[in-house]
């Protein structure tokens, strides 16, 4: 069991992005977590801090959940002081925005749109480059085949959905492999190549040829999930050490 105050700042939270006090995955992962009291406070109270940048969002509860389980991801991660958690949680929710972007506009140059949001969002400040990633996705919200198709999926990334389920097992596999990755600029080569062993893995076990137009399209989406961290780390790097910090609540 969680203590009492550890209830009462994951219940702000919830509140806050319209998630039922009954849904305990926050307090179930920190519960399994190793950390002081202190710490886990520490944390819950910058992720409420950091939330406020997606107060504007508040009516819009798919865009609030999809939030959530960013956040929920990122605490799955076990960080060794507060300033990882801080710099984990903006690369998660900058990450997970732009892919949603792209995905959602069914957009083949991926590297092209890639290139085209680096060069925009680098030159912006960590506050107005999270609103304007999050008035670029907005619209997705208002799009009711779109919404049909993510309700149910809250545990599945949500650019999965529109795949096959083929599709979704593969990319999950890839994901999760990513995961566990020292992700670098400099390791780009290694990883390049790392991930096309996974992935010759992954699509000889499901029998698919990959010589096959299929999964060589396949192969170029699973290219652009490392591309899209690698830019969001590099975005990241180009940030002065203060922009890091939340905002203050109004």
């Amino acid at each position: 069991m969680v203590s009492t105050y550890i209830q009462e700042s994951c219940n702000k939270i919830k509140q806050f992005l319209s998630i039922p006090e009954d849904h305990t995955e926050l307090e179930a992962i920190l519960e399994e977590r190793d950390y002081t009291e202190g710490f886990k406070l520490n944390l819950l109270d910058y992720t409420y801090q950091f939330i406020q940048h997606f107060v504007i969002f508040k009516e819009i509860p798919l865009f609030m959940k999809s939030v959530f389980i960013t956040l929920k991801k990122t605490l799955e991660f076990e960080v060794k002081s507060l300033a990882d958690f801080e710099e984990l949680l903006i690369k998660n929710i900058i990450m997970r925005f732009i892919q949603e972007y792209i995905t959602y506009s069914k957009i083949s140059q991926q590297d092209i749109v890639l290139n085209v949001l680096t060069e925009s969002l680098g030159r912006l400040k960590l506050e107005p480059l999270i609103i304007n990633l999050s008035l670029l996705i907005k619209p997705l919200y208002g799009d009711e085949e779109y919404v049909e198709k993510i309700e149910d999926y809250e545990e599945v990334e949500v650019t999965y959905v529109l795949n096959s389920e083929e599709e979704i097992q593969i990319k999950r596999s890839i994901d999760k492999w990513l995961e566990t990755q020292k992700l670098s600029l400099e390791n780009q080569e290694l990883l390049e190549k790392g991930l096309e062993s996974k992935f010759n893995e992954l699509i000889n076990s499901f029998g698919l040829s990959g010589e096959s137009e299929h999964c060589q399209k396949l192969w170029e989406e699973v290219l652009e999930m490392l591309k899209m961290k690698l830019t969001v780390i590099s975005l990241m790097a180009s940030m002065p050490e203060e922009e890091l910090k939340p905002i203050s609540i109004k």
